[in-house]
């Protein structure tokens, strides 16, 4: 028993420490401020009223910028078992929003494991561990990996892409860069090219190779995220006249 324990602990005893102070971030902190509200607003919907886009609240206020909601679907995916059980035991919304909070902050603190392992085994368990007490000491990502802002969306895909940058996996690292910058923040490829010239410098990638791989990819998540639009669009725009067609009749 002794044994499992330890071996639990080796491996899970990071995420633990990590896990418990995002977690009582979130307990402590759970209310939302502007800037991620397009996004915990989205959950909110997808969550609660799941295929009634008339009801979503983005019909009237769709905001400046238009968004994607891959992400905050995503995480309502991971919360919804228990946003579920909340909704049936008629327990107040601020719980689904701790759940939504906790699911983000696990999808955010898996992918940081997921680095952190990567870094293990490139520089050794000193540096894992002096990796862990400085996320630990500083405030800033445990307490915002829990907050539904595009930014935090993308920096799990950032850290995917370190992981395998580590790993040398170097396509992947250009995938998932590609991918961040496409669905949640353009201004990533200002981490993209300077990571891609290295890469070529380095003879990591050959430029034909990687020149094709890119177009690729980036056509296939640009096609994701206009494919997700026009159908979005399209089944607001029947809401809408739906909506229309029953206040003109009654």
């Amino acid at each position: 028993m002794a044994s499992k324990s330890s071996r639990f602990l080796q491996n899970y005893g990071y995420d633990l420490i990590l896990g418990s102070i995002a977690a009582f971030y979130v307990f402590m902190a759970p209310y939302t401020k502007v800037e991620e509200s397009f996004n915990v607003q989205a959950m909110h919907d997808i969550l609660y009223h799941g295929h009634h886009l008339d009801n979503y609240d983005h019909l009237e206020f769709p905001g400046v910028v238009p968004r994607t909601f891959i992400g905050a679907f995503l995480v309502s995916i991971l919360a919804s078992p228990i946003v579920l059980i909340v909704s049936l035991l008629q327990l107040p919304k601020i719980y689904g929003l701790i759940t939504v909070r906790l699911a983000l902050g696990f999808i955010i603190l898996s992918t940081l494991r997921f680095f952190r392992i990567q870094i293990r085994h490139k520089f050794g368990y000193q540096v894992e561990a002096f990796f862990t007490v400085l996320t630990a000491l500083q405030f800033h990502l445990l307490y915002y990996c829990t907050r539904g802002l595009p930014n935090i969306l993308a920096l799990g895909i950032v850290n995917l892409a370190y992981g395998h940058w580590l790993r040398g996996d170097f396509y992947s690292v250009l995938n998932w860069l590609i991918f961040a910058t496409i669905i949640f923040r353009c201004d990533i490829v200002l981490l993209l090219c300077p990571i891609g010239l290295e890469l070529l410098l380095t003879k990591s990638i050959s430029f034909g190779k990687a020149f094709k791989y890119c177009i690729i990819v980036a056509m296939l998540y640009t096609g994701l995220t206009i494919l997700g639009g026009f159908k979005y669009v399209e089944e607001v725009t029947m809401a809408q006249s739906l909506k229309f067609s029953g206040s003109t009749l009654f």
